[in-house]
């Protein structure tokens, strides 16, 4: 029923989807960084995180993590879909080292509302959580922007819904410009080239309208006045997920890309060069699988690269290229292919005879590490009938000791050591809730984090964020 609703709107809206506008009020705090990639990662003085996909309303509800070392007031602020209403506000204290989850539903119940986080002080982070009975979906809130977000792995196949959120927190107007990359080469769609975005409001739009039929779909989206954080939305039958743009990079880390049963793909695209040489690494518990997929990735194309046939769950994958590329990881629930043996196209999972059908439910996707870092700060979060899985990577060629510990009530439980051994993951089940919403990582040398919610709404990956 959402779905439809979203694309009945679409539709008769026409050219950009909806727009939502919330009225002028004070100049949000300063905004961090115009040209590093993203994740930039948390910041050691006060900061602004901005969470474009945050919704609450009778069926989907959205919950705010923060994550804190040093005491820290936290100012939240949800922008009104209605016309002319003030934004509403909530403000919290948080004793560190410590973390909160706040429902945006106990500040706001209208439906969208991207909301703007300030945090006094640092080193701190941000994640939003968007969930219903459904799907479940989370990743990174954006605390700085490149000029051009590059977002991958998006489709508009029939019974996928592809959409891009504008999210302009700012005074001034937003002008931006969107291009798409398909396995048709380059979409230059004339209505997507010129999308004001007022300020302090968003505008969702929805791709199929404009670039239908296409099984792989990246986009570009550069902002040609003012500053726009933009979130790709992938929706199916089965789930639903989100994840931000980044700038390129030549190395991108997943710590964890296999998770309930979901078959991953890695989505990547050029940013602007032919011939590029891209590689993967798969690594397992065991060890890293070296060169274990390689394409050629021209500029006007993107690809999407099978990697479930390369080793069993749980593995992260390490992707090299030659220049500097965007890339995200996206798992869907398997389809048999038509085998002559009855694949049909449908998902025919099933237990033993006798039992009940096996139903995997979930669709989960997420941007990685450009870089390795020796220290992490993860906001994390659950829901009933779920498991929350730190997933830390070491792709050294060293062995690395760990030390993780629980973000909770103003001092650090004695924390876990572990060791990582070199070209390796490890996954490690944690507590959440009870003023546990967040975890420190200290390791010895670099490593890569994430963590992933798997449970009977679905799976939701997200990557972790360096210090």
């Amino acid at each position: 029923m959402r779905r439809l609703l979203l694309l009945v709107a679409a539709a008769a809206i026409g050219v950009v989807g909806f727009v939502q506008v919330a009225p002028p009020g004070a100049e949000p705090p300063g905004f961090g960084g115009t040209d590093d990639t993203l994740p930039d990662g948390a910041v050691a003085s006060p900061s602004v995180w901005y969470c474009p996909w945050v919704e609450a309303g009778d069926i989907v509800d959205s919950d705010i993590v923060f994550a804190t070392e040093p005491d820290v007031d936290v100012s939240l602020t949800l922008l009104d879909p209605l016309a002319n209403a003030e934004p509403s506000t909530a403000s919290t204290s948080v004793v560190g080292p410590g973390a909160a989850s706040v429902s945006t539903g106990d500040v706001l119940r209208v439906g969208e509302s991207p909301a703007v986080v300030e945090i006094s002080d640092g080193p701190a982070a941000t994640v939003s959580v968007e969930y219903s009975d459904a799907f479940i979906a989370a990743d990174q809130c954006v605390v700085s922007a490149p000029k051009t977000w590059y977002l991958t792995g998006g489709s508009t196949k029939p019974g996928t819904l592809t959409q891009v959120r504008l999210f302009n927190p700012f005074a001034d107007n937003a002008e931006v410009s969107i291009t798409g990359y398909s396995e048709f080469s380059i979409d230059l769609v004339p209505d997507l080239q010129s999308i004001d975005v007022p300020g302090r409001s968003w505008t969702t739009i929805d791709f199929e309208p404009y670039l239908p039929l296409r099984d792989e779909l990246s986009l570009t989206v550069t902002a040609t006045k003012g500053i726009v954080i933009p979130t790709l939305i992938r929706i199916d039958d089965r789930g639903e997920a989100m994840w931000p743009g980044t700038a390129p990079a030549e190395t991108w880390e997943f710590p964890i890309a296999t998770a309930g049963g979901l078959e991953p793909f890695v989505s990547v695209m050029s940013a602007g060069g032919d011939g590029i040489i891209v590689t993967l690494d798969i690594v397992t518990e065991a060890g890293t699988i070296s060169n274990a997929r390689e394409v050629v990735l021209d500029a006007s194309e993107p690809a999407l690269i099978p990697v479930s046939d390369l080793a069993a769950a749980p593995y992260g994958i390490r992707v090299r290229a030659t220049s500097p590329i965007a890339a995200a990881v996206v798992a869907t629930v398997p389809i048999p292919d038509d085998d002559g043996l009855g694949g049909s196209g449908e998902d025919t999972t099933t237990t033993t005879e006798g039992a009940p059908e096996t139903f995997i439910r979930g669709l989960a996707g997420t941007v990685g590490s450009a870089r390795p870092s020796s220290e992490w700060i993860v906001p994390v979060d659950t829901l009933p009938g779920s498991q929350t899985t730190l997933w830390i990577m070491n792709t050294g060629i060293e062995t690395a000791q760990v030390d993780f510990s629980a973000l909770s009530e103003g001092e650090y439980p004695v924390g876990d050591d572990v060791i990582v051994e070199s070209g390796s993951i490890i996954g490690i089940p944690v507590d959440v809730g009870i003023g546990i919403y967040g975890y420190r990582l200290s390791a010895d040398r670099p490593i890569t984090v994430a963590w992933s919610i798997d449970g009977d709404r679905g799976v939701a990956l997200v990557a972790g964020i360096p210090i």
